[in-house]
């Protein structure tokens, strides 16, 4: 790259970049003073992090880019894979000095390892601690009436069967 200035232009040039250094040096000023709220809805169209997919590259680099903003995630479709929250950084499940977890791999790894109980201990953890609310659709207007059953005695055994097995 071969560039050349005139002294009349040279002190343009110069004013452009100064002005630039200027500018980007208040927005990381601004970046690093930001404390408001970052509300990512649909937050699970990040959840494929590993795919290096635009929105999720887009909710990483918002969250490192302002480490003082509060983050809330929204979504109506629940975690069916641990590898789905990698994108959830501000959680603080991993990667923090409060955590047993390093990294999301560690965090990931030994959560895979104890399987679906160990997810749903985590989703009650982090219901408990306000991390997470889960909502159902409303029940108004629905109908249900409760019938016994009366069991023949071949099926009673059945069912003691499959529960001492179980």
């Amino acid at each position: 790259f071969i560039s050349t200035a005139t002294a009349s232009n040279l002190s343009s040039v110069v004013e452009k970049a100064q002005q630039n250094h200027t500018i980007k040096m208040k927005q990381q000023q601004a970046e690093q003073n930001y404390n408001g709220i970052i509300i990512f809805d649909e937050a699970h169209k990040a959840k494929n992090l590993s795919s290096d997919t635009k929105t999720a590259k887009l909710v990483m680099l918002l969250q490192e880019r302002l480490p003082n903003a509060r983050v809330l995630y929204c979504s109506a479709t629940g975690v069916s894979d641990i590898a789905h929250m990698a994108y959830a950084t501000r959680l603080g499940l991993w990667g923090s000095h409060h955590t047993h977890y390093p990294t999301f791999d560690t965090f990931q790894s030994v959560l895979e390892k104890r399987g679906v109980g160990a997810m749903e201990m985590l989703a009650l953890e982090m219901k408990r601690k306000g991390m997470f609310i889960a909502r159902t659709l409303s029940w108004d207007g629905a109908r249900f009436d409760t019938v016994t059953v009366h069991l023949t005695s071949r099926q009673v055994m059945k069912y003691n069967y499959a529960v001492k097995w179980w």
